[in-house]
């Protein structure tokens, strides 16, 4: 996919169009973020407009989006204004993963798995403003509460056409800094615990970026995909000690258990460390305990 974005005045408002040039048998965008809409999903963008411009050309489709300016990424603002390191750019961490947490979770409850968390695509804003954008690489679960004729027909795509792609494509969407470690050795299970993952390297990385002044930390430098599983691998199996090998020394109580918890949720099994299966079983699949993920999230369950 080619996309370009541009900051543009909508109505007199601050707005972001985003125009998309992608292979006909992804969903469009467009269609994710009114499934998104319609489950009511915390945490996401608001579409001002959107639409498609041509539907097929060359097997690809032009689409657009304008959405509500969210603000900066993350890690920009924790660079910006760790100067001045104090406590509440922990708070404001912590409040960011747990509200991408649960924008996560609730997407997965509504049948829609996000593919692509990286540092560029979790935006704060003011004072509690936080949004995860970039649907695009989105997928949703076939015969899912989103996966429905009445989107496919809105939007014009074949949905069975649609999941097969997607299918295809489950080991290798997204951003490869950030790919959870199942991902990274090209496994084709893909759920909303690889984008907890995802989002929890998003975290340490904007905790690296206050406390260690631009030095890469061994657990974030770029290699190829492998490597960069078994480095995981090897940096995260101590739980004691991970957090330096990302370049995190902090001691923030709130923030630190809820990096605890989710290294819990996303790395352990029956109070063991996972990374060896992770890396060497392609068919293992992590169980995926919704109200565990909202519970960390601090959501309350929604009875059904």
């Amino acid at each position: 996919m080619q996309s370009r974005v541009f900051k543009v005045e909508y109505q007199g408002n601050q707005a972001i169009l985003k125009i998309a040039w992608k292979f006909a048998n992804y969903i469009p965008e467009a269609a994710v973020y009114d499934a998104l809409q319609t489950a009511k999903v915390p945490n996401t963008p608001v579409i001002l407009d959107s639409g498609i411009i041509n539907q097929n050309t060359f097997d690809c489709r032009l689409e657009y989006a304008v959405m509500e300016y969210a603000g900066a990424p993350l890690i920009d603002f924790t660079a910006e204004y760790r100067s001045s390191v104090n406590t509440g750019l922990y708070v404001r961490t912590n409040y960011t993963l747990t509200q991408v947490v649960g924008c996560l979770a609730r997407a997965w409850q509504a049948g829609i798995v996000h593919r692509d968390v990286s540092r560029g695509n979790v935006l704060v804003r003011g004072k509690g403003s936080v949004t995860l954008i970039d649907w695009g690489y989105a997928r949703l679960l076939s015969d899912g509460p989103a996966d429905t004729y009445e989107l496919a027909t809105k939007w014009h795509y074949n949905k069975y056409d649609v999941a097969c792609w997607e299918d295809r494509q489950n080991h290798c969407t997204g951003t490869p800094l950030y790919m959870s470690i199942p991902i990274l050795v090209r496994s084709r299970y893909r759920t909303v615990v690889n984008d907890v993952e995802s989002m929890f390297y998003v975290a340490l990385e904007a905790l690296s970026v206050i406390e260690n002044n631009d030095k890469t930390p061994v657990a974030l430098a770029m290699e190829d995909n492998i490597s960069m599983a078994y480095v995981r691998r090897l940096c995260l199996a101590s739980k004691d000690t991970y957090k330096e090998r990302f370049g995190v020394y902090f001691q923030d109580e709130q923030l630190d258990e809820t990096l605890s918890q989710l290294y819990d949720y996303l790395f352990t099994s029956e109070g063991k460390y996972i990374g060896h299966i992770l890396v060497d079983d392609l068919e293992w699949e992590r169980p995926v305990d919704i109200n565990r993920l909202l519970q960390i999230a601090k959501i309350e369950p929604v009875l059904t």
